[in-house]
């Protein structure tokens, strides 16, 4: 059973990740919007507001986030108005193209062992951080675009993840070589998953699921034993399944174009 407390977690994450003062990571949020964006990036989740004020809140949302940012608004069964996925297609919002839609997935038992031959450990050194974001980039064919738009801002996220701890990325290696990566974002509620990745060459090895454990490892440690992440249906949906998780609710994605 999965209780109340972790369910509002897995179905808004953002609310509860920790954005530590002096990061280039922000966040709002009030009862009508969770607004959380980074540099060249934005997510927009548990809208609750009526119908009629739902040109307002996207009117606040324009004013928080800059044009040419992306972003992305995350919509989960408690969003409201009910219609909103409708309301927000009709002024311009498309399903997003990375994935229009994903499950919120909860952990709360202990997944299985890493198979043999993998090392996973978490990063500390800048050459680390690149090689796993290489691996995040590949795996998920980011287009050149966005990747050098990113690369100007790499040195500054891994700078700020040290010394703030958060977030930690984790990178598996495979006959020495950089395999596969995740990140976790530690919360008070538990461990936030994001940007699991395998390199194509490393696939159906056992990687991913190493990944899993390392991060429910280090939530046990810290005393928050649950895992949430949001999975794409078609991607890692089937293999948290297989390792434990628990479907919470599904989300659907939308993007605005403003630039």
């Amino acid at each position: 059973m999965i209780s109340d407390e972790l369910g509002e977690y897995a179905e808004t994450p953002d609310r509860f990740a920790p954005v530590p003062a002096g990061s280039s990571v922000t966040r709002f949020a009030d009862e009508r919007i969770c607004v959380i964006q980074g540099p060249t990036w934005a997510g927009i989740s548990g809208p609750r507001v009526r119908a009629d004020e739902l040109d307002e809140l996207i009117a606040l949302v324009h004013e928080l986030v800059p044009a040419d940012k992306r972003q992305v608004w995350w919509i989960g069964p408690s969003a409201r108005p009910e219609n909103i996925i409708e309301l927000l297609e009709a002024r311009g919002f498309r399903p997003a193209e990375d994935g229009p839609e994903c499950r919120a997935l909860v952990l709360t038992a202990q997944p299985p062992e890493s198979a043999p031959g993998i090392a996973v450990h978490r990063v500390e050194t800048y050459e680390d951080f690149a090689a796993a974001r290489q691996v995040q980039w590949d795996a998920f064919e980011v287009p050149e675009g966005r990747r050098e738009l990113q690369r100007t801002h790499m040195r500054t996220e891994f700078e700020e993840s040290i010394a703030h701890g958060t977030p930690i990325t984790f990178l598996a290696t495979l006959d020495d070589k950089p395999a596969a990566t995740g990140m976790a974002l530690p919360s008070a509620r538990g461990v936030f998953l994001i940007a699991g990745a395998t390199a194509t060459w490393a696939r159906g090895r056992g990687l991913y699921r190493a990944l899993v454990r390392a991060r429910w490892d280090f939530a046990v440690e810290r005393g928050t034993p649950a895992l949430v992440t949001e999975a794409l249906i078609d991607t890692s949906y089937p293999i948290l399944r297989r390792l434990g998780f628990v479907e919470v609710c599904t989300i659907r994605r939308l993007e605005e174009t403003r630039a």
